[in-house]
């Protein structure tokens, strides 16, 4: 289908790009209250005579800017602020974060995998040529939406002799608890605001869709380095705050 445009509409930019816009405006404007369900993708197409095609690539652009939630098979919603907020001086999983926030965590893993570690990593962890680390790459979702990207990488030692890749399948944390695996003490944390969209392996954003890296390395109950985290949070739906507190006279 040939795009042309409605009235509401004019011809300055791409179609897709013109309704985001719009829909941008409306949504300042509080035409729809926070939370609250956006008109369907077949009401915008009649609204605007565009194709689908071009309400989608719109509706995208929205979500990837944090201002709605789009949720397979039901429409998409004006987002509440971030979905998820957190304290950057909190060492926690963050699916324990999710939940406490009263949303349902899940997650979905590109890959978990035992492979050589690299001269960088035998130096972080103190490995000899030769000795694995698991690698993992996955996915984080609150009630089915993915807000963050996280790259971990922990030596084979974590882990029991028996240990399988695929028995892993939450929050690491939980799992180094729940088999006798290293406590997660403190960790040594670089914050950065990236424009990095290969990160998200499974998801088309644009090229200055921003991500909050943190770049993590754990140390747990013995002064060992045992896990290194790089997180991608997707901006507008993961804020985190700071505490600041005046020094001590």
């Amino acid at each position: 289908m040939l795009d042309t445009g409605g009235p509401r509409l004019g011809n300055r930019k791409t179609l897709p790009t013109q309704l985001a816009d719009d829909l941008r405006d409306r949504l300042a404007k509080a035409e729809w209250r926070r939370g609250e369900q956006l008109p369907t993708e077949a009401d915008l197409v009649a609204e605007y005579g565009v194709s689908r095609t071009t309400v989608r690539q719109a509706l995208k652009t929205l979500e990837n800017q944090g201002l709605i939630i789009i949720r397979r098979g039901r429409g998409s919603f004006v987002s509440s602020d971030a979905m998820i907020r957190a304290g950057m001086q909190e060492l926690t999983s963050i699916t324990s974060t999710i939940a406490q926030m009263g949303h349902k965590p899940d997650m979905i893993y590109h890959h978990r995998i035992l492979r050589p570690a690299s001269s960088e990593e035998c130096e972080i962890f103190d490995l000899d040529h030769g000795d694995q680390v698991l690698d993992i790459q996955r996915k984080i979702l609150a009630d089915d939406v993915t807000v963050a990207y996280s790259y971990d990488v922990l030596p084979r030692w974590v882990f029991a002799d028996d240990f399988q890749p695929d028995q892993l399948t939450g929050s690491v944390f939980a799992f180094l608890a729940a088999h006798d695996g290293p406590t997660p003490l403190r960790a040594l944390a670089r914050v950065h605001a990236v424009a990095r969209p290969q990160v998200a392996w499974d998801e088309d954003f644009a090229a200055d869709q921003l991500f909050v890296l943190l770049d993590q390395l754990h140390y747990d109950q013995r002064a060992r380095p045992f896990m290194h985290t790089t997180s991608y949070f997707i901006e507008g739906r993961f804020n985190f705050t700071v505490v600041r507190v005046s020094p001590t006279r």
